[in-house]
């Protein structure tokens, strides 16, 4: 039975491994971990399968190892995915003064569909509230022809969204960046502040008054939950997460992906 399960996640994950390449090209992003964990599945059933046949030929260790393995990966995988998706808001907060939008790769041809799709969401959500700014994020990567900032406020401004409600932070290279920099634009806008996301000084008939300032947090909706660690992380409270669709056939792989980025983020502190 054990052999079939991971003969059968083998041959799944070489699958979409095929889907990914067909649908999007050797290009995608990090898409070679589903070959190399289907490759591992596929030994691993046929490591099972001859110790179960050879039993005195391989010592017990390996199979139990194996299977400890693949065991503890998909537990870690269940939970890591599980707050992935518990994160995802159903609907937007409104009316926030700032939204944060993370950049996506930009190429010759064109923004990306993961950008494309966030743009879209924070495209809506200015029409909804004309009174917010977005603070669009996002540096010159390797390989882009500009900012991805840049390609953000072109693409907005084509769909109508006005300049008024338009920021540019074009410094950042990842997310970590993205939030730490889009945090002193906005300080930038009210020059008295000194916190993130707590008081704002309103003159009124000669006093001095504080309002809050809230602040959303718009990006892929796999792609959330790490977002809003970092920001924790980084000490800033009270951001409203907006989540943006993402591509349906490479939902899957986005989710893998931001695992192993959560992972690794919480073994370098960003988390």
């Amino acid at each position: 039975m054990l052999t079939w399960v991971l003969a059968a996640g083998a041959v799944l994950c070489l699958l979409y491994y095929l889907v990914i390449i067909l649908y999007s090209g050797f290009g995608t992003s990090f898409a070679v971990i589903w070959l190399l964990i289907g490759v591992f599945l596929g030994l691993s059933a046929a490591g099972v399968k001859g110790c179960q046949r050879y039993p005195d030929r391989l010592a017990l260790w390996v199979p139990v190892s194996l299977v400890t393995l693949c065991a503890s990966g998909m537990v870690i995988l269940i939970i890591v995915q599980m707050m992935i998706l518990g994160t995802v808001p159903v609907t937007a907060e409104q009316n926030l003064d700032y939204v944060i939008v993370l950049g996506a790769s930009v190429k010759e041809d064109g923004i990306s569909k993961t950008l494309k799709l966030r743009l879209d969401k924070a495209a809506e959500y200015a029409f909804q509230n004309p009174d917010t700014v977005l603070v669009l994020s996002g540096g010159q990567g390797a390989g882009e022809p500009e900012t991805e900032a840049a390609a953000m406020q072109a693409y907005l401004r084509q769909c109508g969204v006005p300049e008024k409600q338009i920021l540019l932070e074009d410094r950042s290279r990842n997310t970590t960046e993205n939030i730490a920099y889009s945090r002193l634009l906005i300080e930038a806008q009210k020059p008295r502040v000194r916190e993130f996301l707590p008081l704002v000084p309103k003159v009124e008939a000669g006093e001095v008054l504080q309002q809050p300032v809230s602040v959303g947090l718009l990006t892929s909706n796999f792609h959330l939950y790490r977002t809003m660690k970092i920001a924790e992380k980084q000490g800033i409270e009270g951001l409203q997460g907006i989540a943006a669709e993402s591509d349906r056939i490479l939902f899957v792989h986005f989710c893998l992906r931001d695992c192993f980025a959560i992972l690794k983020d919480r073994l370098v502190g960003n988390l």
